[in-house]
């Protein structure tokens, strides 16, 4: 029935929907890189385990930015 359906039923059943957050979060995360890559002009090695950039601590800075108070993430 698609996205939109499935997401309204998921709320009333508490289910995971078809393309949970994971998903999308996984899928854009290789559109970032392409462009952090592209960007920096050269190959970047990628750690999806930890989401970071192995040894390249400059591209790694694009990965987060810095917010003010009171906006933040929780750690994990």
């Amino acid at each position: 029935p698609g996205h939109h359906r499935d997401w309204i039923d998921c709320i009333r059943s508490r289910q995971r929907p078809i393309a949970d957050v994971e998903i999308g979060a996984r899928s854009v995360t290789v559109c970032h890189l392409a462009n952090l890559a592209y960007w920096n002009r050269r190959k970047l090695r990628y750690d999806p385990k930890t989401w970071q950039f192995v040894g390249e601590a400059e591209a790694n800075q694009w990965l987060d930015r810095a917010r003010r108070e009171p906006w933040r993430l929780p750690t994990v």
